[in-house]
């Protein structure tokens, strides 16, 4: 997984404006809760030289999304290249490191949730985590689908998304027992392999992806039901299983779950110097917010 540039920010300011004001959403988890997008397939946006920090180059996030809907307060712990692991331990960027140290005392992502709700008891109305991405598509590539390299990833993810959210739940049923957490699914994009490179060797590496992702999502749904936690429907958002019917994209035919991930993400460059990536676009991004939208109450 490709993974460049970490963000981390707070839309309502520092972290004492958002004490006595609207309810709040907080968001945890790697590159999709940050709302990472490459500026053309490859590099991260520029960053602010004030900063060092990533500008106004990352437009939008499911988070952000779901906050403008719901007229909350975004408070954005999201780490780009995050894993169950480093969330519960040393974050996968430095910047995320420095960040959580820096705004909250804290070493780790959910170290800096935990600190955070303590702080803002009351404040927090929603939770959203996703994690797990950065676990195992390491193991998918434009060549190989390395099913032993899953396994292995599956097993450690277990024992550390139980962990996770084990901490989560007991921190929210001291400080805010109304927030509702919810969790996520995921989508794939090496479905996109059916369309670069393609052909037949492109189509098996796409059907053994999906095969391996549902997989997973079977696991997270799994895990979701045994917490009894909420789960945004992500794969069904994208069309991940909905093969039929053959759609136009660039000029070529394919399944509609490849043409659909084409559209919502960075992985089908139409420019053949522009390097595939992952990540959702803009819309990509608003589709993930509506599959956590349809779980969500109004809270005006």
């Amino acid at each position: 997984m490709i993974l460049a540039g970490a963000v981390f920010y707070l839309d309502a300011g520092p972290i004492a404006a958002v004490a006595g004001g609207p309810k709040t959403l907080l968001a945890l988890g790697d590159s999709l809760a940050a709302g990472y997008q490459p500026t053309d397939g490859s590099r991260p946006p520029p960053n602010d030289p004030a900063t060092g920090y990533p500008d106004v180059g990352y437009p939008a996030s499911y988070a952000a999304d779901i906050t403008q809907a719901r007229g909350l307060h975004l408070f954005d712990l999201g780490c780009p290249g995050e894993t169950s692991s480093s969330m519960l331990s040393t974050p996968a960027e430095p910047a995320c490191s420095s960040l959580y140290k820096h705004e909250l005392g804290a070493s780790s992502q959910l170290a800096a949730a935990g600190i955070f709700l303590d702080r803002h008891r009351g404040q927090v109305a929603v939770v959203t985590l996703d994690i797990g991405a950065n676990d195992v598509d390491h193991c998918i590539s434009s060549s190989n689908v390395n099913a032993r390299c899953i396994a292995t990833a599956e097993v450690n993810f277990e024992k550390n998304y139980f962990t996770i959210v084990k901490r989560l739940k007991a921190t929210l049923k001291r400080d805010d027992p109304a927030a509702r957490l919810v969790t996520m699914n995921y989508y794939d994009p090496f479905l996109a392999l059916a369309y670069r490179p393609g052909g037949s060797e492109g189509g098996r590496l796409a059907d053994e992806s999906l095969l391996a992702v549902n997989a997973f999502n079977t696991q997270i749904l799994g895990d979701a039901h045994l917490f009894g936690i909420a789960l945004a429907d992500v794969a069904r958002a994208f069309q991940v299983n909905s093969t039929l019917p053959l759609v136009r994209y660039a000029g070529r035919r394919f399944p509609q779950n490849v043409a659909l991930t084409c559209e919502l993400t960075w992985m089908c460059p139409v420019r053949s110097s522009a390097h595939p990536d992952i990540h959702p676009n803009n819309v990509g991004y608003s589709t993930i917010a509506s599959a956590f939208e349809h779980l969500l109450a109004p809270t005006r």
